[in-house]
């Protein structure tokens, strides 16, 4: 916009522009006025959004959520979740996993079934059922069919919601799960767990 408003202000008086030229260097003038414009509000948007969006994760608050996660802190509270499963099997186990290489498993198959899947199967694990200590653990599950990076949800209620300084994504810290990106909620509001797996 500078470069066009010095461009008809240094013209030669001598030779002055055509004022055909002269309509279309102003309406180009317009345009990249107009577009600087929506530029800046386009970016105040941006911020608005960005704010509610951080005001609303301020609210959950207390709410419990599911969340996708590949690891939990274990305590001794049940850990109600879900996996989703592409195909049918016949052996479905999640899998505890401490950074010793210890492992825990838990069968997903519903008992009095012989199979579980397509689609999502609910557990619900007492961790002394399993023997399965307090602490840190990566979770996945191992299938007979092979189906690798099945996705795991938990539930747990929001403890506090922390906003970088560096302007990233809001990380919310969840019971039983610790921190994740507010990207990673699957579901808000958890119904009560009602599973065979236990």
């Amino acid at each position: 916009l500078t470069l066009f408003v010095a461009e008809i202000q240094n013209q030669d008086p001598t030779d002055p522009t055509d004022a055909t030229e002269y309509i279309d260097q102003l309406s180009s003038m317009a345009q990249v006025a107009m577009m600087e414009e929506m530029s800046v509000q386009a970016n105040t948007n941006a911020v608005l959004m960005s704010n509610i969006q951080v005001m609303a994760l301020g609210n959950l608050v207390g709410d419990d959520i599911m969340v996708q996660t590949t690891a939990l802190q274990v305590s001794d509270q049940t850990i109600n979740g879900r996996a989703t499963l592409d195909d049918a099997c016949t052996t479905a186990d999640l899998h505890f996993t401490d950074a010793a290489g210890d492992d825990y498993t838990v069968s997903l198959i519903p008992q009095g079934s012989s199979s579980v899947g397509p689609g999502q199967v609910d557990f619900s694990v007492n961790p002394a059922d399993y023997g399965i200590p307090p602490g840190d653990y990566d979770v996945s599950v191992v299938t007979n069919t092979g189906e690798e990076e099945v996705p795991i949800e938990v539930s747990g209620e929001v403890e506090d919601v922390r906003i970088p300084l560096d302007g990233s994504s809001p990380v919310l810290n969840v019971a039983g799960v610790g921190e994740v990106q507010f990207t990673m909620i699957s579901q808000f509001g958890v119904p009560d767990a009602d599973s065979d797996v236990a």
